[in-house]
């Protein structure tokens, strides 16, 4: 389904991505783990369209979208939930799905979607009328990851969903990542500190340091493997 070819990516001077090798199989769960600054948001911003290679080529559905804009991507069924969430804090949770749903012209479907959204999140449908901004950090997270899904996606990008949550919301998102998985076939490319949760959901897996895939192949192999264990699963 993506194929990341050779990806070199630059802030301004530095060199975040030095020739990124990567694939996501369709149905697959793929996780990204490494340190910070290792180049994970880059990789996911890349892939989006948010950010631009330098040298390379992503493959998505079979065709090269390197440099092709964010919406143009996002119509063809890739969906992109950023680190920190960045809901619409003045919106609604309502206004929010909404919103998530802008290229979606047929109003029976963005409600049905709205419905789908609240099915599984029912803590967002006792929410509804309330503004995002007022909102816990769990539950501004399920309101990203349910806007997300507004355009039905393929491909779920998921940065960081556990960022900051409290161990209760951190279980929550993990088995509603799982649940669409298994549920509605979604593919979904996770990117996460909490590394020994994405490697025990995950098929595969990618360790990134400093811009390069350092280790890649089955998350429980990824798991078992000593030098992962001591510099992110915290084995002594």
């Amino acid at each position: 389904m993506l194929e990341l070819q050779d990806i070199h990516t630059y802030y301004g001077q530095i060199h975040a991505l030095k020739g990124l090798n990567m694939t996501v199989n369709q149905g697959e769960i793929v996780a990204l783990i490494g340190g910070n600054g290792a180049g994970k948001t880059t990789t996911l911003r890349t892939i989006s369209g948010m950010m631009k290679p330098k040298q390379g080529r992503v493959t998505y559905l079979g065709q090269n979208i390197s440099g092709v804009p964010s919406h143009t991507i996002m119509g063809r069924g890739m969906s992109h939930v950023p680190e920190g969430r960045r809901i619409f804090p003045q919106l609604t949770v309502r206004e929010n799905l909404e919103v998530g749903a802008y290229t979606v012209t047929d109003k029976k479907t963005i409600e049905e979607r709205i419905q789908e959204g609240f099915a599984l999140f029912p803590r967002l449908k006792e929410r509804e009328t309330q503004l995002g901004g007022t909102m816990s950090g769990g539950e501004q997270q399920m309101l990203a990851i349910a806007r997300a899904l507004m355009v039905n996606p393929r491909l779920l990008l998921l940065d960081e969903p556990s960022m900051g949550l409290s161990p209760l919301f951190v279980e929550a998102i993990f088995d509603i990542v799982e649940r669409l998985n298994k549920e509605r076939g979604t593919t979904i490319l996770l990117v996460e500190q909490n590394a020994s949760m994405a490697l025990a959901i995950a098929n595969r897996a990618y360790v990134l340091q400093t811009g390069e895939i350092k280790l890649s192949g089955n998350a429980a192999d990824i798991a078992a493997d000593e030098t992962v264990r001591k510099a992110y699963l915290g084995d002594e």
